[in-house]
């Protein structure tokens, strides 16, 4: 392992160099020599001009992946203080909750039950803040150009149409540097990674530090690539140049929540048109396989948000799961927003159930397995070989599982990696089945650990045919 880095040479030699730069843009925006530019295959990376490394320290203190830089848990410890519960899994958390917005149109809007965009907008009427950072749809979209960018929202209406979950590259360089320089009071909504860099942001300028007032969490399974877009548009009828925007979350009616459908917007021959499609019938749905992840995100053991004043996700529980309106589920650490809410729930306007901090748990269940148990065994793997990566707050084992499950993280690991390639090798071809070629041995293999015995795969087979004549009858 490298010694921990304190420049930005050192940032470039580890971070960079190794391929687990999440693309977030703080360091740019401590620096104007480093710029964030798309790599081949579509991801956010950080690059800088041969003839000079940037000269700004703190360039390197404000890196998420960063070795030298504080930890979830002590960043948190500052923020927070000792007074607040600590849960090994969710970080600090003064109360865990799942529910919806009941007030108005936000839950139906949102891809889940609403929570954010009514927190953003409740925070800008009742001035709590003056601007709201998060990722908005790119105006005036043209082929080849960013789907999505962060944007600063000063009023309610803003918020409102800038609503919903973005599976796409983003990031932050430039919202940080117009908060550097505008005074005012922020609240920044990012995943886990992009809050944490924004937090050490804070820890190297007074001013950011005052300014932004509130942070939101969103849970995250892991970032995609600009692929992960195209690839859903190709399978539609909709080629990656004809591609101009896409939302990752359109609720069907009486579906469960997570059986949601996406719907992309096509440009040919100067007309514009959608297609919506179930996103279960898409090829790269199945996140456990995680086509078009950054390789930085095989390396984070942050679910929640741990350093955010309030996460909020989707609470993919049983109890909630079949209701396709959505329904969020929420972890709290400040106090403000705490009393906020509960005045809230008081007053009908949002319908909030307590729940356990393993609840919040089990509704990301896969998501921490990977996390935890499956990066003790990737750091492992890396540390073999003689890798440098970051230092993360789990231990590096193997002996926790069993072949299987080993063999089921490795082929994780190359599917995520190998479907950038692929799909880059597709799109040079313009063939959408040589990507589905290229992968299909992998995914095969992977599938094969989930496939269910001969004799429950027939018995289920029998049980949908009788369910299917009862429905049939008269």
């Amino acid at each position: 392992m490298i010694a921990p880095q304190n420049s930005p040479a050192e940032l470039f030699a580890t971070v960079v160099a190794n391929g687990y730069c999440i693309g977030c843009g703080a360091c740019a925006a401590f620096d104007p020599a480093i710029q964030i530019r798309f790599d081949d295959y579509g991801r956010y990376v950080a690059t800088h001009p041969a003839e000079r490394f940037p000269i700004n320290p703190a360039a390197a203190h404000v890196c998420p992946f960063a070795d030298g830089v504080p930890d979830e848990n002590a960043l948190a410890r500052e923020i927070f203080g000792q007074h607040i519960t600590l849960d090994p899994h969710i970080g600090h958390q003064l109360a865990t909750y799942a529910g919806w917005v009941v007030e108005s149109d936000f839950r139906a809007r949102g891809s889940s039950g609403g929570l954010a965009s009514w927190l953003l907008v409740e925070l800008l009427n009742r001035r709590m803040v003056d601007y709201a950072v998060h990722v908005a749809p790119e105006p005036g979209t043209v082929a080849g150009a960013p789907l999505f960018r962060f944007a600063i929202s000063s009023t309610p209406d803003e918020v409102r149409a800038k609503s919903k979950s973005r599976y796409y590259p983003v990031e932050m360089s430039g919202v940080i540097t117009r908060m550097l320089q505008q005074p005012g009071r922020y609240a920044v909504v990012g995943i886990p990674c992009f809050i944490k860099a924004i937090r050490l942001a804070c820890r190297e300028s007074a001013a950011l530090k005052e300014r932004v007032t509130f942070t939101v969490g969103i849970v995250c399974g892991h970032l995609k690539s600009t692929s992960f877009a195209e690839l859903f548009a190709w399978q539609c009828g909709i080629a990656p140049s004809e591609l101009r925007s896409i939302d990752f979350r359109t609720k069907l009616p009486e579906r469960p929540a997570s059986s949601y459908a996406v719907s992309i917007e096509g440009e040919r021959d100067g007309r514009r048109f959608t297609v919506t499609k179930p996103t279960s019938e898409l090829i790269g749905s199945n996140w456990g396989q995680g086509f078009f992840k950054y390789k930085a995100c095989d390396f984070c053991d942050d679910v929640v948000g741990e350093t955010a004043d309030i996460s909020i996700g989707d609470a993919w529980l049983p109890e909630y799961e079949p209701d396709p309106a959505g329904t969020n589920v929420v972890v709290v650490r400040s106090p403000t927003l705490n009393s906020l809410l509960a005045e809230a729930v008081a007053a009908g306007r949002l319908h909030f159930d307590s729940i356990s901090a393993g609840k919040v748990v089990e509704s990301q269940a896969g998501a921490f397995r990977h996390r935890r148990q499956g990066l003790s065994y990737r750091l492992q793997l890396e540390d073999q070989v003689g890798g440098w990566r970051p230092t993360k707050r789990v231990a590096p084992s193997a002996n926790h599982l069993t072949p299987k499950l080993r063999e089921i993280y490795e082929l994780r690991y190359e599917l995520g990696q190998f479907s950038h390639v692929a799909f880059a090798a597709a799109k040079v071809k313009q063939k959408l089945g040589a990507f589905v070629e290229l992968m299909k041995p992998l995914v095969v293999r992977y599938e094969r650990h989930y496939r269910r015995p001969f004799p429950l795969r027939v018995l289920g087979k029998i049980k949908r045919t009788i369910r299917g004549l009862l429905r049939s009858k008269p």
